[in-house]
């Protein structure tokens, strides 16, 4: 185990840097870390599941390599951190998956606050147990984040709370129960924005309006506004930059309207996440709810049954289609999901199942295509094809 002392070895990194772990969120919140810091005039990078951005611009340098995991192995992000540490990057956010944490791959990273958005059962075919996955994303309090510096944890996951509160007393929290010390209230959600009340310490902030679709998101931006405390930035300024807020590319993000009804994306895969999203969507969709989702190949096969019969009981019709089948067999995914979700209509071409849903479209309905997001691939066992379901979406549409 590389221990904290280590970190004095890479001196070239930005002086603030924060993670974000957890199983839901941490793209989101680390997106919208991202904008208050830019809109607070600091320099200011970010890396995880979307790439590397410096300010609010995707950066793919000559001199370091990208990779595509979420974290970069260690001698990859530390090519990262030295490269925007000499650019001027001040400020530096990255997501912290359960993968790197434990294989240590950013064991060496001088931290300055660290936050836990939410913990759900996933990865399961690497860490087995949920035992172990948690284990894993606790490391970055126990072994990275010193232990005077703010780790940032809701207190409505009192689970959670509890274990990051044992390896670190000075805890920032966030949530809508009492006892946050960051809490929304009055939550109203519409189509295209949600407008919340913020309690914060003895104070409130009133009718903050947020372009962002689906409730759940308030939880993320109140993690992202921990974190920007946590950077000691004035809570006053940070909540008149919130209306500014752009939404994650691929996170409950609309695409087109059409016959009366609109098309969304969502990254959501894994059951909580599909669970959240589709109530979201629900909530606000007048007419009918249409699904279309699959599960990757080689990942955890117990959630496939699980996100199936979530879907059959939210989704008013649920269209079972493929999402990177990897080297197993795409037929043995679907028959997975279909066994708790029989009433599903199959359709492996992930464009047909797309074009499908958007013609059984009435006025009011809502087509949430869900699990790639911002993905332009789809992978099976001897070929990786381009795939959006962005362009697919709006080619169904012409």
């Amino acid at each position: 185990m590389i221990s904290r002392k280590a970190r004095g070895d890479y001196p070239n990194q930005p002086r603030n840097c924060i993670a974000v772990t957890g199983t839901n969120g941490k793209s989101s919140v680390v997106n919208e870390l991202l904008q208050i810091c830019h809109a607070l005039k600091k320099k200011v990078a970010s890396l995880g599941t979307l790439g590397l951005f410096v300010g609010n611009e995707r950066y793919t340098p000559k001199e370091v390599v990208v990779p595509s995991l979420t974290t970069p192995g260690a001698v990859d992000l530390h090519r990262i951190l030295d490269y925007v540490y000499g650019v001027g990057v001040s400020h530096f956010v990255f997501e912290a998956s359960s993968h790197a944490l434990d294989q240590e791959r950013a064991h060496s990273v001088d931290l300055v606050a660290a936050a836990f958005t939410n913990f759900a059962s996933d990865h399961l075919d690497y860490h087995k147990t949920n035992e172990e996955y948690l284990k894993a994303k606790l490391r970055l309090f126990s072994e990275i984040l010193p232990h005077d510096k703010p780790a940032v944890v809701s207190r409505d996951f009192p689970e959670i709370y509890e274990e990051v509160r044992k390896l670190n007393g000075n805890i920032i929290s966030f949530g809508l129960g009492r006892g946050n010390l960051f809490r929304a209230e009055s939550i109203r959600e519409f189509e295209s924005s949600i407008v919340f009340d913020l309690s914060f310490d003895s104070k409130k902030f009133s009718d903050i309006e947020i372009n962002l679709v689906g409730g759940f998101q308030v939880m993320n931006v109140l993690c992202a506004i921990s974190l920007a405390y946590a950077y000691g930035f004035d809570v006053q300024e940070v909540v008149n930059i919130l209306p500014s807020i752009k939404p994650l590319n691929g996170r409950m993000e609309h695409i087109k309207s059409i016959h009366g009804g609109d098309v969304y994306i969502d990254f959501a895969h894994t059951n909580e996440g599909l669970r959240t999203s589709l109530a979201s969507f629900k909530k606000i969709c007048k007419g009918r709810l249409i699904c279309v989702f699959g599960c990757g190949g080689d990942r955890d096969r117990g959630k496939r049954p699980e996100m199936g019969e979530t879907a059959s009981k939210i989704a008013d019709i649920v269209i079972v289609t493929d999402d990177n089948p990897r080297t197993e067999d795409p037929k043995t995914i679907r028959a997975e999901i279909i066994s708790r979700c029989p009433k599903a209509i199959e359709i492996g071409d992930r464009r047909e199942a797309i074009r499908y849903a958007i013609s059984l479209m009435n006025s009011g309905d809502f087509v949430a295509v869900i699990g790639k997001g911002h993905e332009e691939c789809q992978i099976y066992a001897d070929r990786t094809n381009h795939f959006s379901d962005r362009e697919e979406i709006l080619l169904a549409c012409v």
